[in-house]
């Protein structure tokens, strides 16, 4: 692969959001990634994928590709298929709430 090929491939970075249910990491991945925030409440079985592209200065394209983990699927057999491979994890609660704080 030459040196300008190579300058025009897109990097990769895959960012694994983690909390307990209700806690809102579906609507910080929309948020984050489609620059919209959806009112309604809709629970993520699994998980969910979102991606966002940006440019970072010296034309360096990276896409973001933000895995939201299903608050439920935290204590699951599949949970570390779904974060192998990540460069970075968010983790997001809802603060107002003791019992999750708690945890």
């Amino acid at each position: 692969m030459s040196d300008s090929e190579e300058e025009s491939q897109d990097r990769q970075l895959k960012i694994v959001v983690l909390g307990d249910g209700t806690s809102g990491k579906t609507s910080l991945a929309t948020c984050f990634a489609q620059e919209t925030f959806g009112k309604q409440y809709k629970q993520t079985i699994g998980l969910d994928f979102f991606l966002r592209r940006i440019t970072l200065p010296g034309n360096l394209n990276v896409t973001l590709q933000v895995w939201d983990i299903g608050g439920q699927t935290i204590g699951g057999k599949m949970l570390d298929k779904y974060i192998y491979g990540a460069q970075s994890f968010a983790f997001w609660s809802m603060c107002h709430r003791i019992e999750i704080i708690q945890k």
